[in-house]
C-alpha cells in the first residue's frame, strides 16, 4: 500500500535531486522516466494505467485532492507508488513552467510489445520534428482522430519533453509516440503493403487520393519539410491545395486535415 513519506523542504534531498534530473532529455531517455506535471496530466495519467513511480505535492494539494490519494493508497496495482508531500519552493523549482504547479510524478515508460500493438489502420510517421508544441498538437489531434500509431525520427523533439507533454492537454497517454529508425520502420511497412504518402508540395490532392486503406502520412520538418531520402520510402506524395502564393501550412494544421479527410472517406 503506498503510503505518505516525510515532507521534504531542502534541495539536498535525494529524492528531490533525482527527480530533478529528468529536465535533462538524456537522463529521462537513459532511465526510463520522466515528468508528469499538474493534476490535469496526473488525473489522464491514472485513468489510462501509465505506470508511476512517485507523486510529489504541497500539502494543500493534498487536502484538495483527497479522494485521488485515496485512490493511490488502496489501488494494489498502485501499491508502490512514493506519495512524497514537498515544500511550495521545490514544487516550483522541480515544475518547468511559470505558473505555480502543485502537484509533479514521475511516470515509467512503458515497453511497447509489438506482438499485442493492433495493426497500422492509420498512423502519422514524423521526420526531424522540433517544436515540441507543433508535436503535442499533433498527439492531441491523434488521439482525437483514432490514430493507432504516432512514430518520430531519432532527431525530433524529445517525446517527453515537458511542452509537448502540457500541449496534448492529456492525450499524451493515449496514443503515446515512440521514438524509431524511421527508415527502417517505413520499409517494414511498405513490405507489408501499407500506403505511405509523403505530404509534399508537389504531390496529388488529398481529396483525390483513397484513404481508405492502411495508411500512414510521413509528415517532416517544420522549415524544410521532408528529405528526399525519407520521400523515396513512401509509395506516394500527397498535397493540401492552397491559394497562390502560399507556401504551406503548420505540420500539426496538415496532420489534422489530412486524418480527418481519411476518417470522412472511411465514415
Amino acid at each position: 500500500m503506498s503510503r505518505f513519506q516525510p515532507v521534504i523542504t531542502s534541495h539536498h534531498n535525494e529524492w528531490f535531486k533525482a527527480a530533478m534530473q529528468l529536465h535533462q532529455t538524456s537522463v529521462r531517455r537513459d532511465q526510463q522516466r520522466f515528468l508528469i506535471e499538474g493534476t490535469h496530466l496526473l488525473e489522464e495519467a491514472i485513468a489510462t494505467g501509465w505506470p508511476l513511480e512517485s507523486i510529489c505535492f504541497v500539502e494543500s494539494w493534498a487536502e484538495q485532492n483527497g479522494s485521488l490519494l485515496q485512490r493511490m493508497k488502496t489501488d494494489p496495482k498502485r501499491g508502490n507508488v512514493v506519495l512524497q508531500p514537498a515544500s511550495s519552493d521545490l514544487l516550483r523549482r522541480l515544475s518547468t513552467t511559470n505558473t505555480r504547479c502543485p502537484v509533479v510524478a514521475v511516470a515509467v515508460h512503458q515497453e511497447f510489445d509489438e506482438a499485442n500493438r493492433k495493426p497500422i489502420s492509420l498512423a502519422l510517421a514524423i521526420e526531424s520534428l522540433q517544436d515540441p508544441g507543433n508535436l503535442g498538437s499533433m498527439i492531441r489531434i491523434a488521439a482525437a482522430g483514432d490514430v493507432s500509431h504516432v512514430v518520430l525520427s531519432r532527431d525530433s523533439v524529445s517525446p517527453t519533453n515537458p511542452k509537448v507533454l502540457r500541449s496534448t492537454a492529456g492525450q499524451w497517454f493515449r496514443s503515446p509516440p515512440r521514438v524509431v529508425d524511421l527508415p527502417q520502420f517505413l520499409e517494414i511497412q511498405a513490405a507489408a503493403s501499407l500506403q505511405i504518402l509523403a505530404a509534399c508540395a508537389d504531390g496529388k490532392s488529398f481529396w483525390e487520393v483513397d484513404l481508405k486503406r492502411p495508411t500512414i502520412f510521413l509528415l517532416g520538418n517544420e522549415g524544410s519539410g521532408l528529405s528526399s531520402e525519407m520521400c523515396a520510402l513512401a509509395s506516394g506524395r500527397i498535397a493540401i491545395p492552397m491559394a497562390p502564393g502560399v507556401e504551406s501550412l503548420n505540420v500539426s494544421i496538415t496532420a489534422a486535415l489530412l486524418i480527418y479527410e481519411a476518417k470522412r472517406q472511411r465514415a
